[in-house]
C-alpha cells in the first residue's frame, strides 16, 4: 500500500481525526445515511489503520446481513420493494453485540483493529447505540469505541448522490450493484426527517422536505448517538477518489454471524416478538 492511495489530504482535520483514531482506538464505527460518505472514510480508515500496523476487520451491513437471509429465512421473511424484512433486520441486531463482544475476546492483541459501518436509519445496526446492561455497553461506551459520523455540506452531499447516481448505474465493481438505489437513500432521508420533526413537534414543509439540511442531519444523529463517543466529521469538500471506495488495498477480516449464533438469534427474535410484533417495532428504530 502506498501514501497516495490516501485521498484525504494532510492538511483537513478529518486526516487528523482518522489518524488518531487508529492510532487509539479498538473500534471504530462510520455511522449515517447512504450517500454520505461512508464507504469512503470506511476504506480510508482501513488504508490508515494498515499503514499504522493495525491489523483490519470490518463488519458492514450488507456482509452481516447476508448470512441471514438463507432460503429458509427469506421464505418468511421475505423483501418487500428492495427492502430487507424487519425480521430479518432484527435478527442480525439481536446478534451484532454479542458477534463485537466475541469478536473483541478472540481479538485480543492491541493491533487488532474493527472497523465497522452503521446505516442506523430503518432499524440497521441500531442495537449498537442502546444503551443496555450488558457487557458490550462497557466496551462500546468506552474509550476503547468512537462513532464517527460524516456530515458534508449540502453542495458536497449534492456531489456524492450524483456521484452514487453513476456509479450505480454504471458500477465499477461488485460491491457497487449492491448500493442503494437513489430512491432508498431518499427515502432515508425523508425518514430523518420524519424523526426530526417528531421529536421537534414540528412539520416539515411537502415542497422542502426532500431537500437534505445538514442541521437537521446533525440534530438526529447527535440524540441517536447520545449514549456514544460520537465525533463528527465535517465533510467540506469533494475528494479526489481513485477507483471505488470499495476497493480494499489491504486484506481485511470480515465479521459476521454463521451457524448457532444465526440460529440462536432467530429463536430470539420468536421469543421477543411473537407474530407481527417485530414490524413495529423496527419502524420506531429511534425510540431508544
Amino acid at each position: 500500500m502506498t501514501d497516495d492511495q490516501i485521498i484525504i489530504p494532510h492538511d483537513s482535520p478529518i486526516r487528523a481525526q482518522l489518524e488518531h483514531a487508529v492510532s487509539t482506538r479498538r473500534l471504530i464505527f462510520i455511522a449515517g445515511l447512504p450517500g454520505t460518505g461512508k464507504s469512503l472514510i470506511l476504506q480510508q480508515i482501513i488504508l490508515l489503520a494498515d499503514q499504522a500496523g493495525r491489523r483490519v476487520h470490518t463488519m458492514q451491513w450488507d456482509a452481516a446481513r447476508r448470512p441471514f437471509e438463507t432460503a429458509q429465512w427469506l421464505e418468511k421473511y421475505p423483501e418487500v420493494d428492495n427492502l430487507t424484512h424487519p425480521g430479518i433486520r432484527k435478527a442480525v441486531g439481536l446478534w451484532v453485540r454479542d458477534g463485537v463482544m466475541n469478536w473483541h475476546a478472540h481479538n485480543s492483541d492491541p493491533a487488532e483493529l474493527l472497523v465497522a459501518e452503521l446505516p442506523v436509519v430503518g432499524g440497521r445496526f441500531t442495537e449498537l447505540l442502546h444503551k443496555l446492561d450488558d457487557e458490550a455497553e462497557d466496551l462500546l461506551s468506552s474509550n476503547n469505541a468512537v462513532f464517527f459520523v460524516p456530515i458534508p455540506r449540502p453542495e458536497i452531499r449534492r456531489a456524492i448522490e450524483g456521484f452514487r447516481a453513476d456509479t450505480f448505474a454504471n458500477p465499477r465493481n461488485e460491491q457497487e450493484t449492491k448500493d442503494a438505489p437513489p430512491e432508498i437513500v431518499q427515502n432515508d432521508w425523508l425518514d430523518i426527517r420524519r424523526v426530526h420533526d417528531l421529536w421537534t413537534d414540528t412539520q416539515s414543509d411537502p415542497a422542502t422536505a426532500q431537500v437534505y439540511d445538514a442541521e437537521i442531519y446533525r440534530h438526529v444523529y447527535d440524540q441517536l448517538m447520545r449514549h456514544r463517543n460520537l465525533q463528527i466529521l465535517d465533510i467540506d469538500r469533494t475528494f479526489d477518489t481513485k477507483g471505488s471506495a470499495y476497493e480494499r488495498a489491504v486484506p481485511v477480516q470480515e465479521l459476521a454471524a454463521a451457524g448457532e449464533a444465526i440460529t440462536n438469534s432467530y429463536a430470539r427474535l420468536k421469543e421477543q416478538f411473537p407474530g407481527d410484533s417485530v414490524g413495529p417495532v423496527v419502524e420506531a428504530w429511534y425510540d431508544y
